[in-house]
């Protein structure tokens, strides 16, 4: 039993004393422009972003339900002024049953969808401000009929 600690203690201190030697390798993403640097359709002047959302619950009648969202935040400055957002939501949920010993069964109701939202932000100057904005959800989503 020693031996195997002495050999994992040394082997964890070669792990930590190895990694000094590593170089990180940081990528540059900027992606040439095909239409040059002026273009309106400039890759470089897109951002990107990503979040992750869990949800679920219970209820006292022995029902429970999930949801899961996954996130792509797409951000494209065109110019200071004008700026289009992205969210390209990817949505997962549905509904379970459970008994007194937390025995778990889906209601096979689990669904899949993809919920995109949009705004398009102008600020033609410092005290105004003018969007277009599009939102899309499913209200049914988050109304289940608990009695399956």
């Amino acid at each position: 039993m020693k031996k195997l600690t002495i050999l994992i203690l040394l082997a964890f201190a070669l792990t930590l004393f190895g990694q000094n030697g590593i170089e990180t390798f940081n990528p540059s993403y900027k992606i040439p422009s095909l239409f040059g640097n002026s273009s309106l359709l400039n890759p470089n002047k897109l951002k990107m972003n990503h979040s992750v959302f869990f949800l679920g619950g219970v209820s006292s009648n022995q029902q429970s339900f999930y949801e899961s969202t996954y996130t792509n935040h797409l951000q494209y400055n065109f110019n200071p002024k004008l700026k289009l957002n992205v969210d390209l939501n990817f949505v997962n949920f549905g509904t379970a049953s459970f008994d007194n010993n937390w025995n778990i069964e889906g209601n096979n109701d689990n669904s899949t969808q993809v919920l995109p939202n949009f705004s398009l932000d102008y600020r033609p100057t410092e005290n105004s401000r003018i969007t277009i904005q599009f939102n899309q959800y499913d209200r049914n989503r988050y109304f289940w009929d608990w009695d399956h």
